[in-house]
């Protein structure tokens, strides 16, 4: 596959640097040199290699066809040659695709004589541009979604209460930190940095730092809910569980007594000092 994309390339530069000085040699006054000019003729793409590049429905997105390459005599050294085929496609920050080919030669000396050759490249980016039209079309059904996706913060707090998942928060040394649980189980504290963007770590999860209380409830599909609790700030979660002990949901559901505001440090501090 690399020494035919390196060939690919090699073609590709043949054809910029020999068909300019093929024209440029037509109008130029001869020269007392013996070796024969380059002799390179490139014709249309038939009417049958056409027919056949659309043959499987519409026509391609990049379509490269030489079908008659003719090359007298060349001699090319190249050192260190580097080339980059890439496609970049990226909609605001919802889908980043990145696709490409990247050839790299040393050092090689090619010499062509009396060379006959066809070339014929073909690349389709259907399910690119299918992935790219979707998320426009998702755009075009929920604009909304650019505004949200450019304030992080409004996005947290927004799901956050969807799913209810706030613990509570405690005031450290004039910082507020929040606790969360996450949908695997897992304690996620969050202090906004000094740039306004949160920043959250995992700090412990419903094993270690949560206690069952004995309330379960099967649910479908295999599914069993267990009803856990988290003293130090007074929370009780739900985590559903699946046929193999897997955490697939936790929620807060119940918040038993007072404040969820503390200035006496983290709960987790407190959990471990009990």
């Amino acid at each position: 596959m690399s020494s035919r994309l390196i060939l690919l390339v090699l073609f590709a530069c043949l054809l910029l640097i020999v068909a300019p000085a093929h024209a440029q040699s037509s109008t130029d006054l001869p020269t007392a040199s013996t070796a024969s000019p380059p002799i390179v003729t490139s014709t249309a793409a038939s009417q049958t290699s056409s027919s056949q590049a659309t043959s499987t429905g519409t026509p391609p997105d990049v379509l490269l066809n030489v079908p008659n390459l003719s090359v007298g005599r060349i001699e090319l050294d190249v050192d260190n040659l580097q080339a980059d085929i890439n496609l970049h496609a990226e909609v605001a920050s919802l889908v980043s695709i990145n696709a490409g080919v990247a050839v790299s030669v040393q050092k090689i000396n090619l010499t062509i004589t009396d060379v006959k050759a066809e070339l014929e490249l073909i690349v389709r980016l259907g399910h690119l541009v299918e992935i790219v039209n979707r998320v426009f079309e998702s755009l075009d059904l929920n604009p909304l979604l650019i505004t949200a996706l450019n304030n992080v913060t409004s996005v947290l707090e927004t799901v956050v209460g969807a799913v209810d998942g706030l613990l509570g928060s405690v005031t450290q040394g004039g910082t507020t930190l929040s606790f969360l649980v996450d949908n695997l189980g897992n304690i996620v504290q969050q202090v906004v940095g000094a740039d306004g963007i949160p920043l959250s770590s995992i700090v412990g999860n419903y094993l270690t730092n949560m206690t069952y209380t004995g309330v379960s409830q099967t649910l479908g599909n295999e599914l069993v809910q267990k009803t856990y609790s988290y003293s130090p700030l007074s929370a009780l979660v739900n985590i559903v569980f699946n046929s193999l002990g897997q955490v697939v949901q936790a929620t807060v559901v119940k918040e038993t007594g007072g404040s969820t505001s503390s200035t006496r440090g983290s709960p987790l501090a407190q959990a471990q000092a009990r």
